[in-house]
């Protein structure tokens, strides 16, 4: 049996382009200081549609090739709302979402869900929810300020061709992904 070293932590996630992580990093850096929580950095910025969880690196070979067979036809994708799960009085992630493309990244995670079952692994049981994570909280109510910016984040729209299957190495700085 492999290390758990051995093993590699993965997810399937749809990736914002470069201009618009540099937008959404704009907005992190207006929204950081206004509440005490692990906000991502631009190089974490995306929308999942699986968390795989710990593969040994036999397996990693077998979902790029499951997961190839998923066709995406281009759509676009608008984020223009923040909120949190479970709800913005004891926020434990912080996020962003929109209406359009929401129903499509829905197909395409289902589309993904079903090639990942047809390889053998376990259908993802929670609903999903499309939202674009921007920070992580202890549960605590958000200072007032956070909730007025919160009421105005700005449009952050882009065209979607494709998902990519990434590897997350959790470090004491934080996770770092990496493409696979």
């Amino acid at each position: 049996m492999p290390d758990v070293e051995d093993r590699i932590r993965a997810f399937v996630a749809v990736l914002p382009p470069e201009s618009v992580a540099r937008d959404m990093e704009r907005l992190l850096d207006r929204l950081r200081p206004l509440a005490r929580c692990r906000w991502v950095t631009q190089a974490q910025l995306h929308v999942t549609l699986r968390f795989l969880g710990e593969l040994p690196p036999s397996a990693v070979d077998r979902v790029r090739l499951g997961l190839a067979e998923v066709n995406v036809e281009p759509f676009e994708i608008e984020l223009n709302r923040a909120g949190a799960f479970p709800n913005l009085d004891r926020p434990r992630a912080l996020w962003l979402a929109g209406d359009r493309g929401m129903t499509e990244l829905t197909d395409l995670a289902r589309r993904v869900d079903d090639a990942l079952f047809a390889l053998g692994i376990a259908r993802e049981e929670r609903p999903f929810k499309p939202h674009l994570t921007l920070a992580r909280s202890d549960g605590s109510p958000p200072p007032p300020a956070l909730l007025e910016a919160f009421r105005s984040v700005p449009s952050f729209s882009w065209s979607c061709a494709g998902f990519s299957l990434m590897r997350s190495r959790l470090m004491p700085g934080g996770a770092v992904y990496t493409k696979l």
